[in-house]
């Protein structure tokens, strides 16, 4: 893509908020020689442990952080993400008007963003209600109306139901993420190819990222939906894989047949006065943004929670500050300039904030990262950021290696029983290096 086009996403997706400079880095240390009032201690496994009082702190500074974004949130928001909707759907329109030439890589790169763009960038925020509170009665960006009937077609018509997403996604997921009722534990998912050749897992990997939304998300919601959030999350979403799902009656009717007849059927055909070699562009490059799509989508969400050095837990948070804690250590964010990186990433960059506060305008999120950052920093908490393209390496390792993530404890001890914790742990630390 030119660097014009670039440069036009990134005036769009611009948030006017400052963000901190240089890259973060994980570095090991020794313990400090003197208990400090405010330290977590965390270990090369994930571990952490935390005195009583860091925990109350650190839940209070979260606390300060969450009510200056909310006093800071109003029309600019709405308007944020109107572009951003915008911008998605110039790149759909110019994808489908420059099918006349045929297929061409061109028009696959633009209808894959366009749609990459719907799902990620518009219905994941509008549907964890971000928008709700400056809506305005606006249907279009209130979570109770969004693709709901006949707007489905319009706000968001994808493989996905917008309610089966919300109770799958923003429960099963948000309240377990890392534990065994987190239906998106890719590495644990995919366990079972432990068995088979790193040949064969790796394609697996490969087949899964390029039609995930089809072959997983859209099994695992209905599942969800269907059998309850709560015994549907303890089975686990590995079910939703398995073919009998895939030809589910109810599956083909609401998602599979209405989604392929409209982008692969009614469309082509739509293009005929065009000339048949524009109708058979659209099939071809519908097709193939599709594969791209799905790549895109998978490259922006599943490396932020995947890797050998991302913990997964075991059980429920005992408590709202082991809560906060998991939310920090089992997510990693993207390094961003801002603007059309935070576009591409789908705002997935900043998936420790985000999972801190699902319901977050998007454009708060670069200010209350650095807010977070520096928290975690005051309390010794690891806040983890990387390249979308080294998070990516560690999901394929995650999932092709022999090696099994490591499972993490998050233990809250009382402030005297913290101080008097031995020396000689590891101190995991965010450390900020310059660019």
């Amino acid at each position: 893509m030119s660097a014009r086009v670039l440069a036009a996403v990134a005036a769009v997706a611009a948030d006017n908020t400052p963000r901190a400079a240089g890259e973060m880095k994980m570095k090991t240390v020794d313990a400090p020689s003197r208990a400090l009032p405010c330290r977590a201690v965390a270990d090369a496994r994930g571990d952490v442990v935390l005195s009583s009082e860091d925990a109350r702190r650190l839940v209070a500074g979260l606390k300060a952080i969450r009510a200056r974004a909310t006093a800071r949130t109003g029309q600019e928001d709405l308007d944020h993400i109107k572009r951003l909707s915008w911008l998605g759907r110039a790149f759909s329109a110019l994808g489908y008007a420059t099918c006349v030439l045929g297929p061409n890589p061109l028009s696959m790169a633009l209808i894959a963003l366009g749609r990459f763009a719907r799902w990620v960038v518009i219905a994941h925020p509008v549907l964890h209600r971000a928008y709700d509170d400056v809506a305005a009665g606006d249907p279009a960006w209130h979570s109770r109306t969004f693709a709901r009937g006949r707007r489905r077609f319009w706000d968001w018509f994808d493989w996905l139901d917008a309610s089966e997403w919300q109770g799958q996604h923003n429960v099963s997921h948000h309240c377990y993420v890392g534990d065994e009722r987190d239906p998106d534990r890719l590495a644990v998912n995919m366990e079972w190819l432990k068995k088979k050749s790193k040949l064969v897992r790796a394609l697996a990997l490969l087949v899964t990222a390029g039609t995930w939304k089809w072959i997983y998300y859209g099994p695992a919601t209905r599942k969800n939906a269907r059998e309850g959030r709560g015994r549907a999350a303890q089975e686990g979403a590995g079910d939703g894989w398995t073919p009998a799902a895939l030809l589910d009656r109810e599956m083909l009717l609401r998602s599979y047949i209405p989604y392929a007849a409209v982008h692969f059927v009614i469309l082509p055909l739509a293009f005929l006065p065009f000339g048949r070699w524009a109708a058979l562009g659209v099939l071809v490059n519908s097709l193939v943004a599709e594969l791209l799509s799905n790549l895109h989508s998978f490259a922006a969400i599943a490396p932020t929670h995947t890797g050998l050095d991302i913990p997964i837990f075991e059980g429920a948070a005992r408590s709202r500050e082991e809560y906060y804690v998991r939310q920090i250590v089992g997510s990693v964010n993207y390094r961003s300039p801002g603007g059309a990186a935070d576009f591409m990433h789908g705002y997935m960059g900043y998936q420790i904030e985000h999972h801190l506060w699902p319901d977050l305008p998007l454009r708060q999120y670069p200010q209350v990262a650095r807010e977070v950052e520096a928290l975690c920093r005051e309390h010794g908490l690891p806040y983890r950021r990387d390249s979308v393209w080294r998070r990516i390496v560690e999901t394929v390792r995650a999932v092709v290696s022999d090696d099994k993530v490591q499972v993490a404890r998050v233990t809250i001890t009382p402030a005297a029983a913290r101080r008097a914790a031995p020396r000689g742990g590891a101190d995991l630390e965010a450390t900020r290096l310059s660019a």
